[in-house]
């Protein structure tokens, strides 16, 4: 399984050191070398799984001749892009030409191509670090939403703050209901609470 993310510089051949954590979920080809499947992802990233974890994740893909024109499309679309790699001696995977223009993989100021790689439970992302970076400050903004939709604590923001829940915030003299107080409490029939 793939867990945790680290950032990662490609070397001047195109190539990237694969984290440990990665490689310890890879299998080996009949030569003891590590490998992996990289194939086009969603949203600007490449998927990175073992082998048996990509043939696993064509479960859903009719692989069929006769289908419809649809699913022969993408068949297509994942088979011409799907590349087996071998990682190298010290760990390291090539990212081909092909794979880095689909990601838009380009130097940052300082003349670098930096990803981030990404667990991603039955596969790993490698991501170009710029669109990792929209992607958390896409996060950032829809909690900042949330939170602005549902408060503190969890609840609704009516504009009433803590006074409607009977917090410190109700203004003094203000009758606050049992019910409120405490939460909601169970009613008999009639609407009145048991033992009244």
């Amino acid at each position: 399984m793939f867990f945790d993310s680290s950032e990662h510089p490609l070397d001047a051949k195109s190539r990237v050191f694969l984290p440990k954590r990665f490689q310890s979920a890879l299998g080996r080809d009949e030569s003891g070398h590590l490998e992996v499947m990289l194939t086009p992802g969603e949203d600007g990233c490449l998927f990175l799984f073992s082998v048996d974890g990509f043939i696993d994740s064509l479960g859903d893909v009719d692989t069929r001749a006769f289908t419809t024109a649809d699913e022969r499309d993408r068949q297509r679309r994942l088979a011409h892009a799907s590349t087996r790699v071998t990682l190298d001696a010290s760990g390291r995977l090539l990212i081909t030409e092909k794979l880095r223009n689909l990601i838009d993989l380009r130097e940052n100021a300082d003349g670098r191509v930096m990803v981030k790689m990404v667990g991603s439970i039955n596969r790993a992302e490698i991501w170009p670090l710029h669109r990792w970076e929209e992607l958390e400050t896409r996060w950032e903004e829809s909690a900042e939403e949330r939170y602005e939709i549902v408060g503190p604590g969890g609840r609704p923001d009516d504009g009433r703050g803590d006074a409607a829940a009977g917090g410190a915030g109700a203004e003094e003299g203000e009758p606050v209901r049992d019910d409120e107080r405490s939460g909601a409490r169970e009613r008999g029939p009639g609407g009145r609470a048991p033992g009244r």
